[in-house]
């Protein structure tokens, strides 16, 4: 099992930071891995898959995540049934003293490889959800 949680402070309102880190058109303007998207079902809705494209380590990777449920613009849950890795994306956006507290929270395991130790991935995962929030971030506050 793989969990990986980060979080970060952005000078903006959740609604705000939500119409960019939800939007999946949007998803390689912050997000290093993603090169690409397909959006299988347009809405923001429970059940709305998107197909996403891209690199990880150096490898070339795609998955398809499925809304789980959605509470606009304070939760969004994910889940990833097919790529390299499954499981589950929680993220949290709510008011904080100067903006809002972005949290993100990944539940799962490797699905080709289940014994890699948690380690070999948990810490390149964290530093590269890291660096994304941190694009996001810029992004959100330019």
């Amino acid at each position: 099992m793989i969990e990986v949680q980060t979080e970060i402070e952005i000078a903006a309102n959740p609604a705000t930071i939500a119409g960019v880190m939800f939007d999946p058109m949007r998803y390689a303007e912050w997000m290093k891995a993603v090169e690409r998207v397909d959006v299988l079902d347009p809405a923001l809705a429970p059940g709305a898959r998107v197909r996403h494209f891209g690199t990880f380590m150096g490898a070339e990777i795609s998955w398809t995540t499925v809304v789980e449920s959605v509470h606009f613009p304070h939760v969004l849950v994910l889940t990833i049934g097919d790529g390299p890795f499954v499981g589950t994306t929680r993220i949290s956006i709510q008011r904080s003293g100067t903006g809002s507290r972005v949290q993100v929270h990944n539940t799962g395991a490797l699905k080709d490889r289940p014994l890699v130790p948690e380690v070999m991935v948990a810490g390149p995962m964290k530093t590269a959800i890291e660096a994304d929030l941190g694009r996001l971030k810029a992004l959100v506050e330019k």
